[in-house]
């Protein structure tokens, strides 16, 4: 693996706070651009080794993970690095450093945004407490929050409590451009209609009184699950029906749209729930997806009628009686 930095001991100026700043970020712009060349030994060296280090880590996918003690972080990292098991970073930037020093100890928090050799982004909050040890500043502790990645948002846009835009991928906003059911105008989500629009809207706001921590802790302790639901917009000119998926994490809300991953699933608990049979899932896919019965029949390669039986039987088996109420019902399953 090529080598790109060597992290050393930096020792620490005497001429002033500016200067102990600078080796404190030194240190952690080090520590990162050795994990970056796989380099353990230079990563190693920024670290305080004893009882005293601990590290966090945060991931919206993967939860939280907890490490106490060199012992366990050194053994973690080498694994990671001799495996290759790391995130291929090649570009980081660390935005927004504040730095507070008390005495030996200083505590760092700033923003972190980095790219693989993919191309895919993301951006974490950070937060590091180093020490100074036998006149060099060493890390103590380290925590990382990934905030956004591009692998997870493909489709979707993250707004705040009144529907301004806070991220979405270049392709999905140039996706959005020509979308049926959204738009962004003057940097705010807006459904195509009108009357679509109001229950966006609603939606959003909805999911705006959730953004903070402690109420979105309480909403998942009475629901027994995350704030996450389709909102059905209404119906479209060919029959089907506009779904927006509305969720919250983060302090965020987040749009999903067109999000056939997640409708699998949904359809693949439904299929064991009621019964279905795979025509009939097919074109509950399509139908959940936003397609009239015409256009579902024409992308399964099907007629129209039987399209509409397959329809006919899945309103018996689920005991709804419209298209809409139909896609409500498959897409709270799961």
């Amino acid at each position: 693996m090529n080598r790109m930095a060597e992290a050393v001991a930096f020792p620490v100026s005497t001429s002033g706070a500016a200067d102990e700043e600078t080796a404190i970020a030194a240190v952690i712009h080090a520590e990162t651009q050795a994990f970056v060349d796989g380099d353990f030994e230079a990563w190693a060296k920024c670290w305080v080794q004893d009882d005293r280090a601990h590290s966090m880590c945060v991931n919206a996918r993967t939860g939280l993970s907890v490490e106490s003690g060199w012992p366990a972080i050194a053994a973690d990292m080498k694994h990671v690095l001799e495996n290759d098991l790391g995130c291929d970073m090649v570009r980081f930037r660390k935005d927004n450093l504040q730095i507070s020093i008390d005495g030996n100890t200083a505590w760092v928090v700033y923003d972190q945004w980095a790219e693989n050799r993919a191309g895919a982004t993301w951006e974490c909050f950070e937060t590091r407490i180093l020490e100074r040890d036998k006149g060099s500043w060493k890390i103590a502790y380290s925590s990382f929050v990934e905030l956004r990645h591009d692998k997870a948002e493909k489709d979707t846009l993250s707004v705040d409590a009144n529907g301004r835009v806070l991220w979405a991928s270049p392709e999905t906003l140039e996706k959005l451009k020509d979308h049926p059911l959204l738009t962004v105008s003057t940097g705010r989500v807006r459904a195509r209609r009108r009357e679509w629009d109001r229950t966006l809207q609603a939606a959003i706001a909805q999911a705006g009184r959730y953004h903070g921590f402690f109420e979105l802790r309480r909403f998942g302790d009475q629901t027994g699950g995350p704030f996450r639901y389709p909102a059905v917009l209404g119906d479209t000119d060919d029959g089907g029906v506009a779904v927006v998926h509305v969720s919250v994490r983060d302090c965020t809300t987040y749009l999903t749209f067109d999000s056939d991953g997640s409708l699998d699933h949904r359809l693949s608990v439904a299929q064991m729930v009621f019964g279905l049979s795979d025509g009939q899932r097919r074109v509950a896919f399509h139908i959940a997806n936003g397609m009239g019965l015409k256009s579902a029949a024409e992308a399964l390669g099907i007629s129209v009628n039987t399209a509409r039986t397959h329809l006919a039987r899945l309103y018996e088996k689920t005991g709804v009686s419209s298209q809409t109420a139909l896609v409500r019902l498959l897409l709270s399953v799961g």
